[in-house]
């Protein structure tokens, strides 16, 4: 097989002739319905972080099966109290537009006609516990989303906390600097119901910082700040069997609507499943890297109940199929799993 350029340095050529380039070619990956099970801090999965100690792996709770008898494990998330807070400070400029932050940028990702709705009020769980992420870099804004899993921490595409592929972000351990990032759950337009909070410590893996592998684009944000117990927060799960077929919605905040604006698509299923990613037609846009793609689950529900989180939104369409007819993100895995536990429980 021919070897194809890393993904940044797809994205710095793109860069350069505009933000309406579309991305170079990407070699698909096979189709697979099992998922990995090497351990959390294995090859590009070892995590790293912008400073501090990264905690020793702990694998997540035991191994399950599933009533079809597939392997799987994943955790249960909270709702929350709901109460709200006073905004806060903050220092984006609250009309201006957004850059879409990392590997977003350019990728106009709304397939077809734009099925998006906008979440408002986004007090109701669980809008309020997905997070715009704004980061202000040398007078440039540049915007992503997350969502939170916990208390004080919150999953995001990996692009959003470092540029991958070995380059330099210009904060600690090539991440881009944590100083300049707010997130803001539960925002809608100009009211912050939840407050803001800054980023204590930014999270990735090899995968992504080293090699800039699409497949391996996640990472994580702790907060100063335990939003989490009033927002309450995302579960999710993972499975070796595929999840072609199971209903999706993607959440999150979108570059080309008002700032601060929430838009959804739900009403969508998964298209293929590849052993790390996931492809499904639901309508995003630049900035929405990071969005939950996430499955409302009944009571019961092997591995995970309630909203729970199977993928992370990373890039939109490009290069060949079935990236280049579906929007797509990072499959939670079982070694993707280990990591956010460890990093949730650090």
């Amino acid at each position: 097989m021919t070897r194809t350029p890393p993904i940044t340095a797809r994205l710095r050529i793109m860069l350069a002739v505009g933000l309406s380039a579309v991305l170079a070619s990407a070699v698909a990956d096979a189709p697979a319905t099992a998922a990995p099970t090497t351990t959390a801090r294995s090859g590009a999965h070892a995590a790293v972080a912008d400073s501090g100690s990264v905690p020793s792996s702990t694998l997540s709770a035991s191994v399950q099966r599933g009533v079809d008898g597939s392997r799987g494990g994943g955790v249960t998330g909270a709702a929350g109290s709901g109460a709200v807070q006073p905004g806060g400070l903050r220092f984006d400029a609250g009309g201006q537009a957004l850059k879409a932050g990392g590997a977003s940028a350019g990728v106009f990702s709304v397939i077809g006609t734009d099925n998006r709705v906008r979440v408002d009020p986004t007090t109701v769980f669980p809008s309020r516990a997905i997070v715009q992420i704004v980061r202000t870099t040398g007078g440039s804004t540049w915007g992503c989303t997350g969502w939170l899993y916990g208390p004080s921490i919150v999953a995001t595409a990996g692009h959003c906390v470092h540029p991958g592929g070995g380059a330099n972000g210009g904060g600690g351990n090539g991440f881009y600097p944590r100083g300049d990032f707010q997130i803001i759950p539960g925002r809608n337009g100009a009211s912050t119901p939840y407050g803001t909070c800054t980023a204590t410590q930014l999270l990735s893996v090899t995968g992504w910082t080293q090699d800039g592998s699409e497949t391996n684009d996640y990472g994580a944000i702790r907060l100063n700040c335990a939003a989490g117990n009033t927002t309450g927060w995302f579960g999710f799960w993972w499975q070796s069997a595929t999840l072609t077929g199971t209903a999706s919605t993607v959440s999150g905040y979108p570059c080309d609507k008002t700032f601060g604006q929430q838009w959804r698509h739900a009403g969508q299923t998964i298209q293929v499943t590849h052993d790390r990613q996931v492809f499904y037609q639901n309508d995003t846009f630049g900035c929405q890297s990071g969005s939950p793609v996430y499955q409302t689950r009944p009571a019961g529900s092997s591995f995970c109940a309630g909203e729970c989180v199977m993928a992370i939104h990373a890039y939109g369409v490009h290069g060949s199929a079935p990236h280049s007819t579906n929007n797509h993100g990072t499959r939670i895995t079982e070694s993707v799993a280990n990591n956010l536990v460890t990093w949730r429980n650090g």
